[in-house]
Formats: structure tokens, C-alpha cells, sequence
């Protein structure tokens, strides 16, 4: 047996054994073609009759063959009747094991199957290999080689011949890295490797100083703008670019993925120093050397987000406080206005007036008009006009924005110089002016001077650069146009990374180019869109389809066919939410426990009894794992951090467990992935109640929606942002949650505040294959017309509630 258990127990057996099928699904998989059934007339043996129906229902439910002792007697009993045979006809030794290998080939050649033979085993081996390359979970692994096999239409084998093929693929990949590592690693880098575990000095602005390992102090990445803290993380990033150059060698060898960077190193951060000596050499080296991927590639990115974020915020205030001193100089400006029009009508023109006079006085000779016009002249002075000019051009200068960026630019030095100076950039066409801006200033570390490149300004900013009659450089307002254009260019993909996990070249996630001419069928098979391989075709008829729709639509509207649209006096139009009618509901009281306080141990405890939640908190490692927690603990470590109380607290008020079990549980098994599998086991459960049913609409398809809630955060967080609206003077995240029309919370998220949530109704639509919507609603936030777009090929209907009030209704109290 192997010494991996991937599935559960319970899992297991469910797995090897037959399918128990209820009065519906006996029906439906012991109906067989009259060619299957013309087949078993030649057989004379009652057992073998019985036993090549039940073999073939089986296999028409799961794909897999079984043995006759653990065939179900009620199913037996069923194939029976429908054979006019006494029940006790079937006699499992009779059923010889001939016999039954004969049945199984009749029954795969006739569904087109083949048995899972050396040919199969090679080729899901290659799967598994792959997959354990890119370091997925063997449980993911598992299920994965089902689908695989019954895609190819290939006899499952059974759970441990799969779980063999699988165990023996990771040990062979990680002897393939240790042996490769063993062979590349130099005793330089074996040093550089090793300083990681000597301790260093921190603490030097606190009156007592500590001694940390190197290692630990790279794992954690604080969330601060604060400039002592930029600079930290600048320096970090150095001294990590330093190591991973350093180990490129090492890395290349490896030939990890992303995924397969992330588990290792995921291993490193959760584990102890004591921990990490206790493995051999080369299997240490080779987590170390994932983690100082792993950790270069995130540096990167939080001090991305950190000049994202502070260019934001700086270009907010600025606007701001230009505002600000627009509305205090208003009534400056409107007083000198007045005086400025008061001296314009005394000073030029009270003068044209009276030139006009002069000149339409028929008693006046032509050089006696002259003559007092140009007395009239005489008697002004030039300063007069010279001090109208200069009061005019004082208000147009007042309230300069430039001014204000200029003024504020040394707070955004202080954060944003250090990050300039260390990241390394990556342009397109449209970015090399930018990018060579920027590599100037790095040259000059920061010291520029009129020398600097202009090229990447719009030219009222290169204007604005030099300041004067004597052209006089502005550095300060250099540089914050500089970092400016630098965040818009991030964030335009002009500019990108090529060590980064969030801001690498778009093609970087997209399939290659010659993989996808290569496989393009096969990779649209398998994404269910070969409806879409012609685009022509595909505009066609959603250019017929929107159309149709269009005409629907306007002639509703003449006929009054759609009583929510309402045309307004002036022409326009509005569309009225129809209000719900109000229903009297019986008490839900009677179907609850007359017990008034139910602890939430028993309410976890019943509900993994009946979805097995807890299987899927699986240690974060996959392989000898040998410490395994109680289920007291998780039960703990679920309402600790649910309800806010916190791990220390949680294990101060429990009884029977320590707080280092406690803090093992919550390290080693509640990882992202793990608890979103264990929701969606939860969500699978609720799905197949019959309760939840009686809220939908329509038995013939879901109504989900989605909508963002306001959170105050007061700790340090790149995701926060301020907002008075929602938090005053503090700041805050969006939590982006789906719901469909039953109540079922099947997907959530958090981003910045700032963020419109349209970009992430993708994300929550594709999350799982637990809750198929058909149909689904956003707010106005949620809209896009790019939504609408891509809705439509995956298969969903897409009906947000754009409107400009509050008052939008959309399902599930969203």
C-alpha cells in the first residue's frame, strides 16, 4: 500500500466500491440498448446473465469495473426481475473471473472505451508527471487523472494503481531536482545559501537590539508606505536581486513553474529554521533556492504596489489642495476682478469713449481732433498699463497645479526614489522614451539636472520643466512627472517586469503562440468553446442576434408591450424597478433545536459529518507528513480567525489543546486553496439540499449576483485607501462576494476601494465548478461592456441593474 494517502477514508471507499444507486438512477443505468441486451441472450449461466448487467451498469455510472462480492444486493435483486429470474440466481463464485474479463471487453467495445493497459499507464503517467512538475496537489493530481482518462475514454483503474503512479512521479520529480541541484550547485553558492541561516542584528531603532536568522527576516513583506520602511524593502530587494543572480544557474536547472516556485517556498515560510537543518543538504537547497524566487518576485510587486499607491494618493491630494486654494482665492479673485473691470473702464474705456466722441464731433476740424486725442493720449502714464498687464496675468497664474505638485513632490521622493532606483523595467514600443527616463535617473541615482531626458512629457510639461526667461531647470517637478508617468505606464502595460508574479508582459499568461497553433483544437475542446473557432461566423450571428434583440426591444416599447419603461415630458426615458409584494411567512421556530444557544463546535462538527469539509484542509505539504492534528484543533483554528478572536486567545479559552497545536494547524493546513476547497465541499452539500430549491424563481436555471461591501482596515495595507464617503479619515478594502438566488455564498474576494469591481466578476463566475449560474446581476460598479462580451462565450447571461440610484434591487440582499 502506499504511504501517501490522498483520498480520505471515507473517499476511498466510496471509490472502489460500486455506486449506490437510488430507485431513479437504477433505472437510468440498468437501461440498456437492445444491442447490449441481445448480447447477454446467448449467455446460459443465470450468474453470468445477471452479472454482465450489473458489470455494465457500473461501468455506465463510473467508468470503472468491480468485483461480484461487493456488487449490491439490491441491485442484484433489480437485474433479477427484469430477467424474469429468482432472485437467488446470482451466485458471485459462479461469476468466474473469465467470465467476467470477457464481459468487460464486450462492455468497452461497445462504449468505445479501451482498458487501462501499459499504453494508458504511459500515457497518464506523462499527465501525472507534468502535474507534479508544476507541483498541483495530489488530491487536484487524483481527480484530474479521472477526467483525463474518461476524456480519452480509458477504463479507470483502480484508487491505488492511480495513487502509485502518482506517489512514484513525485518522488521521481524531487529526486530529479535534488540530483540536478547536487550537480549544478557550486561551494560558492553553497555559502550564499548558508548565510541565510547565520544570524544578524535588527532591532537597531529600538533601545535593545535581537538577533534574527537572514532568512527569517526575508519572509515576511511589511504593508507600509512609511519611508523608513520603503527604504528597507528597496534594500531587501537588492540584496535578494544579488542571490537570485547569483543562483540563476541553480534556477534554470530546476525548471520550476510558478506553482512549483510558490510550494516550495511555501514550505520555507512556514517552516521553523530547526525545521529546514533537519532536511538533507540538497533537498534544503533546493526549497531555499525556490524561496529566494519565490520572495524576489513578491518584493517586487508590493513595492510596485507601494509607488501605485503612493503616486495615487499624491496625485489625489495635489488635485485637492489645488481645489482647495482655487475655492479660497475665489473671492480674492472675484474683488480683483471687480477692480480690474472698474480700472478698465476708467483707464481704456473711458479713453475710447472719448476718442469716439472727438471723432463724431462734426464742430471739430480733423487736426483739432487729432490734436485732443492726442492730448487725451499724452495725459495717461505706460505704467498704468503696465500694472493692468501684470494684474491680469497674476490671475490667470493663480492657483498653479503644477505649483502644487511641485511643492508636494519631496514627500514623494522620500517613497518613491528608493523603488525607482532598484526595479528593473521592462517596455514595449510604446514605453522606450519612458524607460529610458528612468534608467537616467537610476544612472544618476536620483541627482538630475537639465540633462534629464523630456521626451516622455506631453509638451505643456516639458514647458512647464523649464521655468522663466532663463529657462531655469525644475527638478522637484521633474521628477514628479516622472513618477507619474511611471505608475500610468504600469498600469497601461507599457511598462512591465520580467521577475514578477502580478506585472509580467500580458503574454507572459496567455498560451504560446506555437503551442496554440499547435493544439488549438484540442485546447478549445477542452474549454468547451469549439462553438467559437470561426470568428466570422461567431459575429455573424451576433450581429443577427443583436438585431433581432433591437427590434424586440423598440417594438415593446411603441406597442407599450414593456410596462417598466417610462418616457419622461422632456423625451427621455427611465426604467421602473417594480416593487416587491409583501408576503406574511410563517415562523421558521418550530424547525430549529428549543435549545437557544447551539455551541459552533456542534454546528461544524454536523456539518463536516455530512460533506467531510475537514478532508480538504490538507497539509501543506504532499509528501511525509507524519504530525497529524486533531480535529478539536482545526474546529479551533475555524472559529479563531472566523470570529476574530485570534489563535493565542483561542488557545487560552480551549480546553485540550495548546496554543503550538494550535498555531501548527493554522500554519501547516489553512492555506487559500485549502479553504476554498473546504467551502466549495460545503457549498456542494447545500446545492444538493432540497430546502434551498423552494427560493429560486426558475427550476431551469440559477439567478446569482455580486456585490462589493465597504471594510475600515487599521492596520497597513496596500489594498486600503481612504474614503470619507464609507471611512472618514480612515481607510478601507472592498469585499467582493457572490451569492446566487438560494443564499448560497459560494465565492469572495478583497482588493482596493478604490478599484472598480467590474474586473473581478470574471474572476468569481469561473471560481468553481460548484454553482453553475446561468444567469447573472451586478450593480452599476459591476458593469462593463467588455463583461457583456466575455459572458457570452462562457455561457452566461449577463442582466446588471445599471442605475443611478441606491435603491437597485438585486438578488440575495445584494
Amino acid at each position: 500500500m502506499p504511504r501517501m494517502r490522498i483520498l480520505s477514508a471515507t473517499e476511498q471507499q466510496l471509490f472502489d466500491l460500486p455506486p449506490k444507486f437510488d430507485s431513479v438512477q437504477r433505472q437510468q443505468f440498468f437501461d440498456f440498448p437492445i444491442a447490449l441486451r441481445t448480447v447477454a441472450d446467448d449467455f446460459r449461466n443465470p450468474s453470468s446473465r445477471i452479472g454482465f448487467f450489473i458489470v455494465g451498469g457500473y461501468f455506465k455510472a463510473t467508468k470503472c469495473f468491480f468485483a461480484p462480492s461487493d456488487f449490491h444486493q439490491r441491485d442484484v435483486e433489480y437485474i433479477a426481475r427484469q430477467l424474469a429470474l429468482p432472485e437467488e440466481s446470482f451466485v458471485p463464485q459462479n461469476y468466474t473471473k473469465t467470465t467476467r474479463l470477457r464481459h468487460e471487453h464486450l462492455i468497452l467495445e461497445f462504449y468505445g472505451f479501451k482498458r487501462f493497459d501499459t499504453a494508458a499507464e504511459k500515457f497518464i503517467s506523462e499527465e501525472i508527471t507534468n502535474m507534479a512538475r508544476a507541483q498541483l496537489k495530489p488530491k487536484l493530481i487524483f481527480w484530474r487523472c479521472v477526467d483525463l482518462l474518461i476524456r480519452n475514454k480509458v477504463q479507470i483503474p483502480g484508487y491505488h494503481r492511480l495513487t502509485e503512479l502518482i506517489l512514484s512521479a513525485l518522488n521521481r520529480h524531487q529526486r530529479e531536482l535534488v540530483a540536478l541541484v547536487k550537480d549544478v550547485l557550486t561551494p560558492d553558492m553553497k555559502t550564499l545559501i548558508d548565510s541565510l541561516f547565520v544570524r544578524a542584528e535588527t532591532g537597531s531603532d529600538q533601545p535593545t537590539k535581537t538577533t534574527r536568522y537572514k532568512l527569517t527576516l526575508l519572509k515576511n513583506l511589511s504593508q507600509s508606505t512609511r519611508p523608513t520602511k520603503v527604504r528597507e524593502k528597496a534594500n531587501d530587494l537588492d540584496y535578494l536581486a544579488e542571490l537570485y543572480r547569483e543562483l540563476m544557474p541553480v534556477l534554470s536547472a530546476m525548471n520550476l513553474n510558478y506553482e512549483g516556485i510558490r510550494y516550495y517556498a511555501g514550505s520555507v515560510i512556514k517552516a521553523k529554521i530547526f525545521q529546514l537543518n533537519q532536511r538533507s543538504d540538497e533537498d534544503r537547497y533546493v526549497h531555499v533556492a525556490a524561496f529566494i524566487a519565490h520572495q524576489y518576485y513578491r518584493l517586487q510587486d508590493n513595492l510596485v504596489d507601494v509607488l501605485l499607491s503612493v503616486v495615487q494618493s499624491f496625485q489625489n491630494s495635489a488635485q485637492r489642495e489645488h481645489k482647495e486654494q482655487s475655492y479660497e482665492q475665489q473671492n480674492a479673485r472675484n474683488q480683483s476682478l471687480s477692480g480690474l473691470l472698474s480700472r478698465l473702464d476708467d483707464e481704456v474705456f473711458a479713453i475710447l469713449r472719448q476718442i469716439g466722441w472727438y471723432a463724431n464731433d462734426d464742430t471739430l476740424s480733423d487736426s483739432e481732433k487729432i490734436k485732443q486725442i492726442r492730448s487725451l493720449l499724452l495725459g495717461r502714464k505706460e505704467e498704468a498699463f503696465t500694472e493692468l498687464k501684470t494684474s491680469l496675468e497674476s490671475g490667470l497664474n493663480e492657483g498653479n497645479y503644477y505649483g502644487v505638485l511641485e511643492e508636494r513632490s519631496l514627500r514623494l521622493q522620500n517613497r518613491v526614489s528608493p523603488i525607482l532606483k532598484t526595479l528593473t523595467f521592462q517596455a514595449d514600443a510604446s514605453g522606450v522614451l519612458l524607460q529610458k527616463a528612468i534608467e537616467h535617473f537610476q544612472s544618476k541615482s536620483g541627482v538630475i539636472n537639465q540633462t534629464a531626458p523630456l521626451a516622455f512629457l506631453e509638451p505643456q510639461e516639458a514647458k512647464a520643466i523649464l521655468s522663466g526667461e532663463d529657462q531655469k531647470f525644475r527638478p522637484s517637478l521633474y521628477k514628479a512627472f516622472l513618477f507619474m508617468h511611471t505608475a500610468t505606464g504600469i498600469k497601461s502595460g507599457s511598462l512591465n517586469f520580467q521577475h514578477s508574479y502580478k506585472y509580467r508582459p500580458l503574454d507572459d499568461y496567455l498560451i504560446g503562440k506555437e503551442h496554440w497553433h499547435r493544439d488549438k483544437a484540442i485546447l478549445l475542446e477542452r474549454a468547451g468553446l469549439t462553438a467559437f473557432t470561426d470568428p466570422h461566423t461567431v459575429l455573424k450571428e451576433l450581429e443577427k442576434k443583436l438585431y433581432e434583440q433591437f427590434q424586440a426591444t423598440n417594438n415593446n416599447a411603441i406597442t407599450g408591450k414593456n410596462p417598466h419603461l417610462k418616457f419622461n415630458e422632456n423625451g427621455s426615458f427611465r426604467i421602473a424597478t417594480p416593487a416587491l409584494e409583501e408576503q406574511e411567512n410563517e415562523s421558521l421556530q418550530q424547525y430549529f433545536p428549543e435549545r437557544r444557544n447551539v455551541p459552533l463546535t456542534e454546528v461544524l462538527g454536523t456539518v463536516n459529518q455530512h460533506c467531510g469539509f475537514l478532508d480538504d484542509l490538507q497539509h501543506w505539504q504532499q509528501r511525509h507528513t507524519r504530525r497529524a492534528v486533531s480535529q478539536r484543533a482545526i474546529y479551533a483554528g475555524v472559529i479563531g480567525l472566523g470570529c476574530g478572536i485570534g489563535t493565542r486567545k483561542m488557545a487560552q479559552i480551549s480546553s485540550h489543546i495548546t496554543e503550538n497545536e494550535l498555531e501548527h494547524a493554522v500554519n501547516w493546513y489553512f492555506s487559500l486553496e485549502n479553504v476554498q476547497a473546504a467551502n466549495d465541499r460545503i457549498v456542494a452539500a447545500m446545492d444538493q439540499m432540497e430546502l434551498p430549491n423552494v427560493y429560486r424563481r426558475s427550476q431551469d436555471q440559477l439567478h446569482t449576483s455580486s456585490d462589493g461591501q465597504k471594510f475600515e482596515v487599521r492596520t497597513d495595507s496596500l489594498n486600503a485607501n481612504h474614503s470619507f464617503k464609507f471611512f472618514g479619515k480612515e481607510q478601507g478594502v472592498s469585499a467582493y462576494s457572490f451569492i446566487d438566488e438560494r443564499g448560497l455564498l459560494w465565492h469572495s474576494l478583497v482588493f482596493s476601494s478604490a478599484t472598480r469591481e467590474s474586473a473581478y466578476v470574471i474572476d468569481g463566475l469561473m471560481h468553481n465548478d460548484v454553482i453553475k449560474s446561468d444567469i447573472h446581476s451586478t450593480d452599476t460598479h459591476g458593469y462593463s461592456e467588455v463583461i457583456f462580451a466575455v459572458t457570452h462565450p462562457l455561457g452566461f447571461s449577463y442582466a446588471p441593474r445599471v442605475s443611478g440610484g441606491e435603491g437597485t434591487r438585486k438578488i440575495g440582499g445584494h
